[in-house]
C-alpha cells in the first residue's frame, strides 16, 4: 500500500448537504465535476486528516448542544412516551459515515436533537422549523441516516433548554436565557420536522459523493 492509498473520503452525514449540489452548467455535469461549495468542504477534509487541522472548533452554541443532548434527549422521550437513549454506533458505507443521535428499530425511526440557543434562536413554529432545518441542510443529513439505518423517517427535534450558567456572558441578561425559557411549558419548548426516506434524495449521494471522493483523492496526491 503507497501512502495515498491510507486516505479515504467517507463523507459525514452532517456535511452532505455541502457535497450533493449539483454543477451550474450542463457542460461540467456531464465532465463530473464538483461544485465550488463541495470543492470548499473536501479541502477542509484533506487538511483535517493530512494536518489535524480544523477551522472549526465549536462556539457557546455547539457547546450548549454537547452539553444538553441528555437532557434534551430525555424531553424527546418524555414528548413521545418512550425511554429513549443515546445512541453510540457509528454505522458507515462505501460513501458516507454518521452517528445519529436516537435509533428506534421497531419503528424504523431516527431522532435528531437540536437544543436552540435562546427564544430568538428558536424555531417554535411548524414552519420556520423546516426553513431552518433546510438552510442548515439537517434534511439532507437525515437522508444519510435513513440510508445508513435502513429506516423510513427521521424527525428533527428542535429543543429549547434553559442555557447553563456557565455559557452565559458577565454582561449578559440570565433572564432571557433561563428564567424567561422556564416559564415556557416544556411542550411547548419542542418542535418537531418530519422527514420522510427519499430515495431520490440517496441516489444523488450515491451520485456525487464518488466525484467528491475522486477530487479528494486528487488533493491527496497533489499534497504528497
Amino acid at each position: 500500500m503507497n501512502e495515498t492509498e491510507m486516505y479515504n473520503l467517507k463523507v459525514r452525514c452532517s456535511m452532505l448537504h455541502r457535497l450533493i449540489g449539483e454543477p451550474k452548467t450542463k457542460a461540467d455535469k456531464e465532465a463530473g465535476k464538483i461544485t465550488e461549495t463541495a470543492k470548499s468542504a473536501v479541502r477542509e477534509i484533506v487538511k483535517f486528516d493530512l494536518f489535524g487541522y480544523e477551522s472549526f472548533d465549536g462556539n457557546k452554541y455547539t457547546k450548549k448542544g454537547n452539553d444538553l443532548e441528555e437532557q434534551a434527549i430525555k424531553l424527546s422521550g418524555l414528548k413521545r412516551g418512550l425511554p429513549l437513549k443515546k445512541n453510540t454506533e457509528r454505522r458507515e458505507n462505501d460513501l458516507i459515515t454518521g452517528e445519529c443521535d436516537v435509533y428506534i428499530p421497531s419503528r424504523r425511526l431516527i431522532i435528531d436533537t437540536k437544543c436552540s440557543w435562546d427564544i430568538g434562536s428558536h424555531p417554535f413554529f411548524i414552519d420556520e422549523a423546516e426553513d431552518k432545518a433546510k438552510k442548515a441542510g439537517y434534511d439532507i443529513q437525515m437522508q444519510g441516516y435513513m440510508w445508513l439505518w435502513d429506516c423510513e423517517e427521521a424527525q428533527i427535534d428542535f429543543i429549547l433548554l434553559p442555557t447553563p450558567l456557565d455559557l452565559i456572558k458577565s454582561y449578559e441578561n440570565a433572564e432571557k436565557f433561563v428564567d424567561l425559557v422556564e416559564q415556557i411549558p416544556q411542550q411547548k419548548r419542542i418542535t418537531t420536522v418530519v422527514v420522510k426516506r427519499d430515495e431520490k434524495v440517496i441516489e444523488r449521494i450515491k451520485e456525487r459523493i464518488p466525484k467528491a471522493q475522486a477530487y479528494y483523492q486528487q488533493l491527496i496526491q497533489e499534497a504528497m
